[in-house]
């Protein structure tokens, strides 16, 4: 088993995306998924670290994990994703691999530095998130 956390994690554990280099494992917190591929988890953490330096000052949260909002992360991993995906015109509906998504807006920008990180902040604020479904 691979010890590369997936920087995506909450949108694959939602099955809002899939990645065909994703495990689903459990840990002593619940439910994380490892990465199987180390190129593949360093390029996905880079880019989780720009789009967290160009949303969190919007957000108002410094990045510390003790005391930034864990819907903080998840609207920067799902908007982003979504901003990412509009981008490169994937059509939302689709379950969009995050590997292939990445590779592919890399390509049409020429990097992973040359990804127009600052045009997705909107995308990243104004993301809903979904509610959690209450059971009795």
């Amino acid at each position: 088993m691979s010890d590369n956390r997936c920087a995506f994690s909450s949108p694959l554990i939602a099955e809002q995306y899939v990645c065909h280099f994703g495990q689903q494992v459990v840990r002593r917190g619940g439910a994380e998924v490892a990465c199987c591929d180390a190129t593949a988890c360093s390029r996905c953490e880079s880019v989780f670290e720009r789009l967290k330096q160009v949303t969190l000052p919007v957000f108002g949260v410094d990045d510390d994990l003790t005391s930034m909002p864990h819907s903080v992360i998840q609207k920067i991993q799902f908007g982003g994703l979504s901003g990412l995906q509009h981008q490169s015109g994937i059509e939302p509906a689709e379950h969009v691999d995050i590997d292939h998504l990445l590779n592919q807006v890399a390509e049409q920008y020429g990097g992973i530095d040359s990804l127009p990180y600052s045009g997705l902040v909107d995308t990243i604020t104004a993301y809903q998130l979904k509610r959690r479904q209450h059971r009795r």
